[in-house]
């Protein structure tokens, strides 16, 4: 293959990643795309919170649940300690409501593991899943659980608000964000979402698969076992949790890194993801995850393609290139520097991204099955 064809066929992939693939699943979601239909029931829920070292933080995480507008007598709260070394288990017992019951794991096993432990405990129809962080908009409740009217769907995603960050690469994450949901949204009317927000989503609790203990990735595992099942997943983006930003370049970009290193993990884990005529969702994974794994190695092979490929705009594409890479690694080194220039946040935050979907197959085979919980 000639350097000059390997080039344009690295840019297509990336364009047809981060592009094209959206485009054409707005396009198709308007075409062929549905709602499920929705009734607000108040069906049985229990909502879980599995928690490692959060005694500041559970007992008000906890209220602001209570606080929903959803019927008392059909809510309960299951907080799981996981093995927690400060007073976790104690400041949620504190909660003075009987709809609160408190499960402490004698060590600590892990996220998966716990959220395991946890729907053995479980009755209720419905269970949704949050973390300590976030914070629900009022009615969120209602909004993520009016769906599952709908006999298909069997997991329901509710839409995570980000705050503003405040380092330079803040404005370019924010609209890599918005595209992403934007991107969820479309594959959900086309029966396609493969992945949920951890912060707040649902599921029947028939459709609950036990999770392998260490896995990073619950938020995607929970859905796809879904959608094996014969079952919709949907995204419900009245159900807003807020969140706040990472706090520097290098929290986000850790964050990054253990999420894409969750996805080569996933593949090990599920090897049917790979098998067309196995995952009901082949097309819209492979497009929406697998390639973007990919794309920081065509970056590379374009770069260094256009430097072997003959003619004068290739040597002009390569100089653009290094220029571009330049100026983006130059707006996550000096953050108030992007800030005040246009599409550099952006350009910084794609690099970000990518330098991190680069590590993150060694990443994920060096995890450290001991590290059982990453903190924000």
């Amino acid at each position: 293959m000639s350097a000059a064809l390997l080039f344009w066929c690295c840019i297509a992939l990336v364009a047809y990643a981060y592009a094209g693939y959206p485009l054409l699943m707005t396009l198709l979601a308007r075409r062929y795309g549905h709602s499920p239909f929705e009734h607000d029931d108040g069906e049985h829920l229990t909502v879980v919170i599995a928690a490692f070292d959060e005694e500041a933080r559970i007992a008000a995480r906890v209220h602001d649940i209570l606080d929903q507008d959803y019927p008392a007598d059909r809510l309960r709260v299951l907080v799981v300690s996981d093995g927690s070394r400060d007073g976790t288990a104690r400041a949620a017992a504190s909660v003075d409501d009987a709809r609160v019951a408190v499960l402490e794991l004698p060590r600590n096993v892990g996220k998966a593991a716990a959220l395991n432990a946890a729907l053995r405990e479980v009755d209720s129809e419905l269970v949704v899943f949050t973390d300590v962080r976030q914070r629900f908009a009022p009615g969120a409740l209602r909004a993520l659980t009016a769906p599952f009217a709908d006999p298909s769907i069997g997991a329901v995603s509710g839409e995570l608000m980000i705050a503003a960050a405040e380092h330079g690469t803040g404005e370019g994450v924010g609209l890599y964000w918005r595209m992403e949901k934007r991107l969820r949204s479309d594959e959900a009317r086309l029966g396609w979402l493969h992945g949920v927000s951890g912060s707040i989503h649902a599921l029947r609790r028939r459709l609950f698969v036990p999770i392998p203990a260490g896995t990073v990735l619950d938020d995607m595992w929970m859905p796809l076992q879904v959608l094996r099942s014969g079952h919709r997943v949907w995204m419900a983006r009245e159900a807003v949790a807020f969140d706040r930003a990472s706090v520097s370049v290098d929290e986000e970009f850790q964050r990054k890194l253990r999420t894409l290193a969750g996805n080569w993990q996933l593949v090990a884990r599920l090897p049917w993801l790979l098998n067309p005529f196995a995952n009901p969702v082949f097309f819209a994974w492979c497009s929406h995850k697998f390639l973007r794994l990919l794309v920081p190695w065509a970056l590379l092979i374009a770069l260094a393609a256009s430097a072997f490929a003959e003619g004068t705009f290739y040597r002009v594409a390569f100089g653009a290139q290094l220029l571009g890479y330049g100026g983006a690694l130059g707006g996550l080194v000096l953050p108030r520097l992007a800030a005040r220039m246009p599409l550099l946040p952006a350009a910084s935050s794609f690099v970000m991204l990518n330098f991190a979907a680069l590590l993150s197959l060694p990443a994920s085979l060096a995890m450290d099955p001991s590290r059982l919980w990453k903190k924000h």
